[in-house]
């Protein structure tokens, strides 16, 4: 899987690095945002999120935090790619451990 994951980043990336290796990249080498990954749209989202949590503690008399906010908004992404990201690094270790001990026998 992580040689997978490496070998779809190397292509999408492939024709970028081999214009930056020949000029100085410019914005428009740049890949387009998706709508979804806009700053504008991800700043309303948190912003909703962020004036929950301001509600909700004015209601307790706390202060807000931007922390609570930011893992509402954000913690099922985060929960995604954290699993992708372990098992990435499980199967790396894997791997490296198989090198290991098929070298030495």
């Amino acid at each position: 899987m992580y040689f997978t994951l490496l070998l779809m980043f190397n292509r999408w990336l492939s024709p970028l690095f081999k214009i930056g290796h020949k000029r100085k990249l410019e914005s428009d080498d740049m890949y387009s945002v998706l709508p979804e990954d806009r700053s504008q749209h991800l700043g309303e989202e948190l912003q909703g999120y962020w004036d929950q949590e301001v509600k909700r503690t004015q209601k307790d008399a706390q202060e807000p935090s931007l922390m609570k906010a930011i893992i509402k908004c954000y913690w099922k992404s985060y929960l995604i790619w954290g699993m992708f990201t372990f098992l990435e690094v499980k199967e790396f270790h894997t791997v490296h451990c198989f090198l290991v001990y098929v070298s030495q026998h």
